[in-house]
Order: C-alpha cells, then sequence, then structure tokens
C-alpha cells in the first residue's frame, strides 16, 4: 500500500500536480470543510472531523443507531453536511423513512436534535443563522434556528430534485432536477428568480455556482456553464462518463469534472483546454470543489484527495 501511495504522488508530481490523498476506516457518504475543518460523514454513520491544515483527527461525531424494518440496529444514513464557522449541520436518515436534523458544535463537542420531519429533505445548507432545504418533491424551504420556524416553502420546479447550489453570498440558490434546467431562487425572499435551460437536457448530477455562473454536469454527459444574467451558454461539452463531480473556480476562468470511466478529472479553461487530467480515484466521485484557483478537493467512497495544480 505505501509502494503504490508513493507511486501516486510520483506521477502527480511529473505531471505537474501535488496531491494528499486521506483515507477513512470506512465508505466516505458526504464531505463538507472550510478553512479550519475537513468533515467527512461515512455509511458507518460516523462523522469525522479533522484539522484541515494538519489532516489530524479532532473528533468523531457519533449519530444514534436506528432501527431497520427487520428490527435490527443500524447507522443512521447521511444525506448532507455543511460548515458554518464551527457549527456542523448534520441533515441524516431515521426509521420510517423520517428525516433527522442535527447541529454539532466543534468548540463544546455538544450534539444538539434540532427536530424530526417526515418531509422528504434530501439536501441542506447554512444561510447563517437559517438552514436552506430542498426537498425531492422539487420544493425549497428556509428554516430559522433561531425561532425554529420555516419561514417559507416554495415550489422550485415540477420533477424529481436532484441537488442545489448557492452563490458566494447565498442569496441565490440554483436547483437542479430531472429535467436539466435550472431554476434560480431567491433564498431571502422565497421566489423564484428565473428558469434557466439550454445545452442539459437530462437529470443533474453536479452543479456549482460562482459570481454570476453556473456549471452544470447532467446524465446524458453534458457539461455546460451559464451565464445567468443573459440566460446563455458560455461553455458546451461532452463528457466521456457521468459527470459525478463538476466545480468551478473561484475566478470562474477554470472547471473541473469527472471526465471517464476510469474516475478522472479534467480540468479546463473556459475556452475547452485541457489543462490537467488528474488520475488517482479508485471509485467514482461523489464530489469536486475548488478550494481556491489552483486547489481542488475531490472524493469518491474509498478517499478524499487535495489536489494542487501548478
Amino acid at each position: 500500500m505505501k509502494k503504490l501511495f508513493l507511486l501516486f504522488l510520483f506521477f502527480s508530481v511529473l505531471f505537474g500536480i501535488e496531491s494528499k490523498k486521506i483515507q477513512f476506516d470506512g465508505y466516505i457518504s458526504k464531505v463538507t470543510f472550510n478553512n479550519k475543518y475537513l468533515i467527512a460523514g461515512l455509511e458507518s454513520g460516523d462523522i469525522v472531523v479533522k484539522d484541515f491544515k494538519s489532516l489530524k483527527n479532532i473528533y468523531n461525531i457519533k449519530l444514534p443507531m436506528i432501527e431497520d424494518f427487520m428490527g435490527d440496529k443500524i447507522p443512521m444514513p447521511i444525506y448532507s453536511l455543511d460548515i458554518n464557522k464551527n457549527k456542523v449541520l448534520i441533515l441524516a436518515g431515521s426509521e420510517e423513512s423520517k428525516r433527522e436534523l442535527f447541529v454539532f458544535d466543534i468548540n463544546t463537542k455538544k450534539l444538539n436534535h434540532i427536530f424530526t420531519s417526515k418531509d422528504t429533505f434530501m439536501k441542506a445548507n447554512f444561510i447563517g443563522n437559517k438552514v436552506f432545504f430542498g426537498y425531492l418533491s422539487d420544493e425549497v424551504s428556509l428554516y430559522d434556528l433561531n425561532t425554529n420556524k420555516f419561514l417559507y416553502k416554495i415550489q422550485a420546479g415540477n420533477y424529481v430534485f436532484s441537488t442545489f447550489a448557492l452563490n458566494d453570498k447565498k442569496t441565490l440558490a440554483a436547483i437542479g432536477d430531472e429535467s436539466g434546467s435550472i431554476t434560480i431562487v431567491n433564498t431571502l425572499k422565497g421566489k423564484v428568480v428565473k428558469v434557466i435551460k439550454g445545452f442539459n437536457k437530462d437529470q443533474t448530477l453536479s452543479l456549482d455556482f460562482r459570481k454570476n455562473f453556473i456549471l452544470n454536469a447532467s446524465s446524458d454527459k453534458r457539461v455546460a456553464i451559464y451565464n445567468i444574467d443573459t440566460e446563455s451558454t458560455v461553455v458546451e461539452l461532452l463528457a466521456k462518463f457521468l459527470p459525478y463531480g463538476a466545480t468551478l473556480s473561484v475566478d470562474t476562468k477554470k472547471f473541473a469534472i469527472q471526465f471517464d470511466e476510469k474516475n478522472d478529472i479534467a480540468v479546463y479553461d473556459v475556452y475547452k483546454t485541457k489543462l490537467f487530467t488528474l488520475k488517482g480515484h479508485s471509485m467514482a466521485l461523489n464530489g469536486i470543489k475548488f478550494i481556491d484557483n489552483d486547489t481542488i478537493l475531490s472524493y469518491s467512497p474509498a478517499e478524499i484527495i487535495i489536489w494542487r495544480l501548478k
């Protein structure tokens, strides 16, 4: 294993890329991070909090076990993770297909249970002291953690929800579903601003939202970057494989996608010139994100890899 890892590092440096591979004691289901913490939710129900600089474990969050239909104890499935400063937002599954929302405080090591719901929440992100939800039914809502009340709930689309991405200020959300079109929602007012249709014709697999640009990767292997002001495509690309991960750089001058069945990541400029091919994942990606203009974090069930482009 050590020889394989050294070989992996050798080829990474040889092709102008530095990388760190991080593995866990179990399959990875969800990942979130900020400039201080790297957090991985495992299929075992454990959530591992690491220091992002040293990559040393800080804490292991233990979610309660639940019973399956046979009465056996099983871990909670983790649907979504997010972080705001030292607070970790955890959306997990419960018995009878219910959802459990938790907030974990990294400083106090306290896990707070917020609510149990029958609603089919699929993703949740912090917006300050509020939580923005995406539902399987293609609805979205905003919940106030201070008052413990929902501020609104609206229908974003008429299909099955896939995912959402927030813009940098978290004032707008791009909602992706089975249609391939993108619905833009004002997260503060709870209103649909516009619907963008174009190159993508099938289910959205991955979204990213930077400045006024949205990257949409769909199950028809189509990858597009849309300018939401003009509602036009600035990039159109066909991948060789299902693009399970897609991300825009902070300055929007580069983008990266899972490109082929070998789990390789292709990094392009906005003129569709391939700049790098990142090799190292042993399984299909679950997610990918530019940390800055030259650093990418990607993860599969088997590992997290941090890539430094040179």
